[in-house]
């Protein structure tokens, strides 16, 4: 029996900035903390997209 994945992808659309900027104040280093402003600010993004498309 196959089991369905999730991707990457997937689980990064399941976060908001609000869990995202959570994640970026529990990180423990600093690439860490790259990682995760950087998820927030694509979801920053992807906002304001929807809002410049209205």
């Amino acid at each position: 029996m196959e089991t369905k994945k999730e991707n990457l992808y997937d689980i990064f659309v399941n976060y908001s900035y609000s869990q995202l900027k959570e994640l970026f104040r529990n990180a423990k280093t600093k690439e860490e903390q790259d990682f995760y402003i950087t998820l927030a600010n694509m979801v920053i993004q992807r906002e304001q997209e929807k809002v410049i498309d209205k």
